[in-house]
């Protein structure tokens, strides 16, 4: 038995080696990527590979769908319609309360640039989670299902690879779009998961369960949050068949944000650990742990917290607004439609705190450099949650407002 187990060892590692000699010193090929995904053997130079490969494949297909979106939608009255809601009811008294105004043309241009790539953050998480499903739902040969499931969290790793390398860029070489050295640390913890428990696990774990649910649940999640964000910005609230779309698609979100970011998420890292601490990998404790606490706290802090507190005043105000009488003053009744679109916003934009202006730096834009958010805000953690709230409180309106201006 000794034999035979010391010989398959060799005959794998041989395998795994022949596949390393191949890969070429300039490119990694179609051919040897798909080797590489399906080796049980892998080793991290073959992984780190393949996840360099994935970041450059991402850049370019978010190039190339951003283009193809642009000129479907950029114009059409539905998505200027949605920039301009975005403009009275949360993007003009904000940018007037953090000293920046900006004007409906500049927001509304920036907003319709945006919107294509939001969708493709979308697309790229879908496919992540995607390649999950055979895992999960134990589908087909489960040694192929573990490989797709794999290369969902290496897709990730090498997506956040790209990102972090797209805001270090701007905040070290590109003077016109630097950003505060807080709101990249933001942005770094909120990539550490793959990015620094992706290879390792896949070469240690890579057919655990918990490791292929784990991936599917954070990245489809992601997908169908972002999605749903983004559909429900085309919504007016004030139509009564649009605010029962809001409201349902909103609840599903609340639902999946809190299951997948909270409960459920807290379950599969304590079983994580456990397997960790049961398998004597003290390495996987101490660093794993570490990210895995950082990553909860941002979980809460910028997503449950926020999201459920903004859903939960949003439900309120619908609800009187649907309780207004029928011989309610026009005056009265305009009041609560700019309350209620105000609290919608404030709800989507609950989803998207640094989009607008983390977000916006991938564009190319005309827009001036006072149109950017000062970095003083953002100088410490104090400061986000300080703009944070001067975000939520800027959605109250002044009633002397006029929505159908302009």
């Amino acid at each position: 038995h000794t034999h035979t187990h010391t010989h398959t060892h060799t005959h794998k590692r041989t395998k795994t080696s022949a596949i390393r000699n191949n890969i070429p010193t300039q490119m990694i090929s179609l051919p040897t990527i798909i080797k590489v995904v399906f080796d049980e053997n892998a080793t991290a130079y073959d992984l780190l590979r393949l996840v360099c490969t994935l970041a450059i494949f991402w850049a370019v297909i978010f190039h190339l769908a951003a283009a193809a979106i642009r000129p479907l939608v950029f114009g059409k009255p539905w998505l200027k319609a949605a920039a301009e809601r975005d403009y009275y009811n949360n993007g003009k008294e904000l940018y007037e309360k953090l000293g920046t105004p900006i004007s409906r043309e500049t927001f509304v241009l920036n907003f319709m640039n945006l919107w294509p790539w939001n969708l493709s953050v979308a697309l790229q998480h879908l496919v992540g989670g995607m390649l999950c499903i055979p895992a999960v739902f134990k589908i087909g040969d489960p040694a192929v299902a573990s490989s797709l499931a794999c290369l969902g969290i290496l897709s990730e790793m090498g997506w956040e690879i790209e990102d972090t390398m797209v805001w270090l860029y701007k905040r070290f070489l590109s003077k016109k779009n630097a950003i505060p050295d807080t709101m990249l640390i933001v942005l770094i913890v909120h990539h550490t998961m793959a990015t620094v428990l992706g290879i390792p696990t896949v070469l240690y774990y890579r057919n655990l369960d918990i490791l292929h649910i784990l991936a599917f649940e954070l990245q489809a999640a992601a997908a169908l949050s972002l999605g749903i964000a983004e559909y429900t910005k085309l919504l007016d609230v004030t139509k009564k068949g649009e605010l029962k779309q809001f409201q349902v698609l909103t609840f599903i979100a609340c639902v999946i944000l809190i299951f997948t970011r909270g409960f459920h998420w807290t379950y599969l890292c304590t079983k994580l650990i456990h397997t960790w601490y049961n398998d004597k990998a003290w390495g996987f404790l101490a660093i794993g742990s570490v990210v895995m606490l950082l990553f909860t706290m941002f979980n809460y802090v910028f997503c449950i917290q926020l999201f459920c507190k903004r859903f939960i005043k949003f439900m309120k105000i619908s609800a009187r607004h649907n309780a207004l009488p029928a011989n309610a003053s026009e005056k009265m009744k305009r009041k609560s439609e700019r309350n209620l679109m105000a609290s919608a916003t404030n709800v989507m934009s609950s989803s998207r705190i640094f989009e607008e202006d983390l977000s916006s730096l991938y564009v190319e834009r005309k827009s001036v450099r006072r149109n950017t958010l000062p970095p003083s805000l953002y100088r410490n953690v104090r400061a986000i949650k300080t703009a944070s709230l001067v975000m939520s409180r800027s959605l109250r309106v002044s009633d002397a407002v006029n929505l159908h201006d302009d």
